[in-house]
């Protein structure tokens, strides 16, 4: 019993040092974004405040144009959750439960999509773009975001449905339903946790993503809130507060979406962990 305690006192001090590593940028950044460029050349980062200044958030928002890249941050990571959603679900359920040629194949390129990062393909991604006269648009974004994204999608659906009981997807058959009817009547509803996760996850991505809009898109109206910190920088110095305040901005829409599904997060781990 002893023995017991011993170690989950020994667990409980690593999630603490855990939580505290990741606390203290969070705070620190918070504290930052109420400070003064002034204050922290005198007093530095952990210096005393003496003052909150709230207005570096109006200040940030009006100087980086954000409410200009709300909109194109929204457009482009609702289409990039909603395709990724859609394609991977599709893919999951094919892969699970229908046999067709090259099913093997299929699968083994969709593995291979998940060790391929952006990086390597960013070039001839760039001049394909190009070619379909997409460069310089919304679509020149989501369409990639969506394609690198489907790979994971499927792989982390298909191991829920590939756990739904092949019973109750024959019982669906037997009294007349198609394929479409059971994937979206009976499979969809019960992976929902696992949709959920993956929705987070392609939101969060999405929306914090810098370098593939950077690369794609070039007018300034076209520009996403990530983008929109590069108007803190000058040429020899740049607005710590500033940039503080608007990152906290840009990071609270993921902070919203991460608190509402929380739950439904939480259980699909859950699940997936039980399943491991």
């Amino acid at each position: 019993m002893k023995h017991k305690k011993r170690n989950l006192r020994i667990v409980y001090l690593i999630l603490g040092f855990c939580c505290l590593c990741t606390l203290v940028p969070c705070a620190l950044i918070l504290i930052t974004s109420l400070r003064t460029t002034k204050e922290i050349i005198q007093s530095g980062l952990f210096g005393n405040i003496t003052t909150f200044h709230w207005e570096n958030y109006a200040e940030a928002w009006r100087v980086g144009r954000l409410s200009k890249y709300l909109f194109n941050s929204v457009f482009i990571s609702f289409f990039s959750v909603i395709g990724t959603l859609l394609f991977s679900l599709l893919g999951a359920y094919a892969l699970a439960n229908l046999r067709f040629r090259g099913k093997k194949i299929f699968q083994t390129f969709i593995l291979a999509g998940l060790v391929i990062p952006l990086e390597i393909i960013i070039i001839p991604l760039y001049y394909d773009m190009q070619s379909m006269h997409l460069m310089n648009s919304h679509w020149a974004v989501i369409l990639p975001t969506v394609a690198m994204n489907i790979p994971f999608g499927i792989f982390l659906l298909s191991g829920f449905i590939q756990d739904i009981p092949g019973s109750l997807i024959e019982s669906a058959r037997i009294d007349g339903a198609n394929e479409w009817q059971t994937l979206w009547r009976i499979v969809a509803p019960i992976i929902k946790p696992a949709l959920i996760s993956l929705l987070i996850f392609i939101f969060m991505w999405s929306w914090n993503a810098f370098m593939l809009p950077n690369i794609m898109v070039r007018s300034e109206s076209l520009r996403t809130l990530p983008l929109g910190l590069d108007f803190f920088r000058g040429k020899h110095t740049q607005n710590i507060p500033l940039i503080a305040a608007a990152s906290n901005m840009i990071a609270l829409p993921v902070i919203i979406i991460y608190l509402v599904f929380q739950k439904n997060l939480i259980k699909g781990m859950m699940v997936g962990a039980v399943k491991g």
